[in-house]
């Protein structure tokens, strides 16, 4: 049996063997309404935000793996948020998996970073000249030596990892030499040459990179979902505090889905006790797992499985945020549907999640053959609720898909 860890949610056991069969559709089968940023590359590969030109709107940085560009996305003011946006590209990047916002040095304008997968295997830097403009038009883009063609490029995110006064940058990979760790950035940081990589773990296929204090000792630690190889799951990596011990392999620890295919996670309260959850989504069997952890240390953690039912796709990730402005956080996951007839954007309404299963999951996207990715929770429209910002790339090299997007909620 599994455990349960909050009153107010009924007990959860083992996958019901008829639960599928009980949920053959979803409630709001129309789905939002698709609003397109950018469709005009090939496989959009992520969302990051930041607000890159200080207008006081969250703008949006992606890679576009097939179409290898990254570019940013200014975002308009609300009445023109409906029409594609006015965009950049900040530098050619062949094979790029992921782009991220980040001052590198300190200069107080963002930077970009792109990590390359694929034959490329490097990590670009894209620093913003002083002379940006509105849209930012001006970039210096080098590629990071110590990367180049060490590894297979995932993601990459910026944290304290030396002290608080100090920005480093946190990258991972995937393939037979996946591996985790940081690159300290040098006094100089415009100066590439010198910055140094520190390998912490091995790892399989990364998906997520989240920087948080998992054991309440002042320091940053990283969590990350793995989901391939012998390290798959969910874990956090430990600092170890001293600067000559962080250079060197960090403690692992697990918090759960250790040898499953996870995608995406995501922290945040779900509960609402104050304390945030590991939130993932799982493919081998197709479900949400919801980890609670139940110490100070991030040692022990008790879990909850939300199955996702036979007419939504294969999970891809989940995100946490209150889209019905009713006080109560609720999921909504993301999926690959391969074509399938089936929905491949959902949600699940907090207030739901607190009954008996199965839950009914409502679609945001309605039926679409469709790879969607990780998804964003903001208010794009600026009417007071969140709306879905994601990407959607499509099958093969060709296919542009949906690009970049957003689906609009209508709830106030």
């Amino acid at each position: 049996m599994r455990i349960t860890f909050c009153s107010c949610w009924a007990v959860i056991a083992f996958l019901l063997p008829n639960f599928q069969a009980s949920c053959q559709s979803p409630t709001n089968v129309k789905g939002w309404d698709l609003h397109i940023i950018d469709d005009s590359s090939s496989g959009a590969d992520g969302v990051k935000l930041g607000d890159v030109n200080k207008d006081g709107r969250i703008d949006v940085v992606t890679g576009w793996e097939e179409g290898g560009l990254t570019k940013i996305y200014i975002r308009p003011e609300s009445l023109q948020v409906h029409k594609q946006w006015p965009a950049v590209i900040v530098g050619k990047t062949p094979d790029v998996e992921d782009a991220v916002f980040a001052d590198l040095n300190g200069d107080g304008q963002l930077d970009v970073i792109s990590c390359s997968e694929g034959k490329s295997r490097r990590i670009y830097i894209h620093f913003a000249l002083p002379t940006i403009g509105e849209l930012g038009k001006n970039w210096d883009q080098e590629v990071l030596p110590v990367s180049n063609q060490l590894t297979q490029w995932m993601y990459a995110e910026p944290a304290h990892i030396r002290s608080r006064k100090k920005l480093d940058l946190v990258a991972a990979s995937k393939g037979k030499d996946g591996q985790i760790g940081w690159f300290q950035v040098s006094k100089s940081p415009e100066n590439l040459s010198d910055w140094q990589w520190h390998r912490i773990s091995n790892a399989g296929w990364i998906m997520s990179i989240i920087i948080r204090d998992m054991d309440a000792d002042g320091d940053q630690d990283i969590i990350v979902s793995d989901r391939k190889g012998n390290l798959s799951g969910c874990r956090w990596l430990e600092n170890p505090g001293r600067q000559i011990k962080q250079k060197q392999p960090w403690n692992n620890h697990f918090i759960g889905a250790h040898g499953e295919e996870v995608m995406f996670m995501t922290m945040a309260d779900l509960d609402g006790d104050g304390h945030e959850e590991a939130i993932v989504a799982e493919r081998s069997r197709q479900n949400v797992r919801i980890f609670r952890n139940t110490d100070s240390k991030g040692k022990n953690w008790q879990e909850r499985i939300i199955p996702i039912p036979s007419y939504v796709g294969t999970a891809k990730s989940v995100e946490v945020g209150d889209l019905d402005n009713d006080g109560i956080p609720d999921l909504v996951l993301s999926t690959n549907t391969y074509k399938d007839n089936v929905h491949g954007l959902v949600w699940v309404s907090g207030m739901d999640l607190r009954g008996d299963p199965p839950h009914y999951f409502q679609s945001i996207s309605g039926i679409h053959p469709a790879k969607y990715d990780k998804v964003v929770l903001l208010d794009i429209d600026m009417d007071g609720d969140l709306d879905i910002l994601t990407c959607e790339e499509n099958y093969g090299p060709d296919s542009k898909g949906l690009g970049v997007c957003w689906y609009e909620n209508k709830k106030n």
